[in-house]
């Protein structure tokens, strides 16, 4: 006869978080993420929103049979981690447009590369 232990199973905040964010984000339901992440508190999302102030927008909207849910992510209700998130959005899209800009000068480095040179620099397709 085989006993089983439960172990209680502890996670720090910013998992929770993450997880929360893919189940507001995403299609998948909390018992899918559960699993995904072999979680054994059944309620644990529900929990952690609420311990971690997300509110469930999405609740009353997933069925079983939904197929197209809005993308919709419910905030922290704080307002200065809201500024603190988009002022990082900001950040981050002037580093992507950076590096956009990056690469554009480097594609016409090699392209003038290529004519004073005249050598093959970039990777043909069918080579390995």
């Amino acid at each position: 006869m085989e006993h089983q232990i439960e172990v209680r199973q502890m996670f720090d905040e910013s998992f929770k978080r993450m997880v929360i964010e893919e189940y507001l984000a995403t299609k998948c339901s909390k018992m899918a993420l559960l699993k995904k992440y072999n979680i054994h508190f059944k309620s644990a999302i529900q929990t952690w929103m609420k311990k971690l102030g997300y509110e469930d927008t999405l609740r009353h909207q997933r069925t079983k049979f939904d197929i197209a849910l809005p993308l919709t992510l419910a905030m922290p209700t704080k307002s200065e981690n809201v500024q603190e998130l988009q002022k990082k959005i900001q950040e981050l899209e002037e580093k992507l447009q950076d590096e956009k800009l990056r690469s554009e000068a480097y594609l016409r480095i090699i392209d003038k590369a290529e004519k004073e040179l005249k050598v093959s620099i970039k990777k043909k397709h069918n080579t390995k």
